[in-house]
């Protein structure tokens, strides 16, 4: 099995929010974010002429591998969720990261 520490690639140029997130249902919230952020990369992919690919690709990868390690009572990676999302949707509105 692969480790997918915080030190992954992925997750290396994503900077943890902390404190109050996601609200009273944190891990709820952060898997629905996750979620939709998966929904938003995949219709980016649909829509891609080639040229975002690879890179949202990764970004699909790296949500569902966040998604597979959010654990309710671990609030690094509640934080971690928060911050991929918002790397990725700064990504797709055409920001930089």
């Amino acid at each position: 099995m692969t480790d997918h520490s915080p030190t992954d690639p992925i997750l290396a140029n994503v900077e943890p929010v902390p404190g109050g997130l996601y609200g009273d249902q944190p891990y709820e919230a952060a898997l629905a974010d996750l979620r939709s952020a998966v929904a938003e990369v995949s219709a980016a992919l649909r829509d891609d002429d080639g040229t975002r690919a690879e890179q949202l690709t990764r970004y699909q990868q790296d949500l569902g591998r966040a998604q597979l390690r959010l654990r309710p009572d671990d609030t690094a990676a509640l934080e971690r969720a928060h911050a991929l999302s918002r790397t990725v949707r700064r990504y797709l509105a055409g920001g930089a990261v």
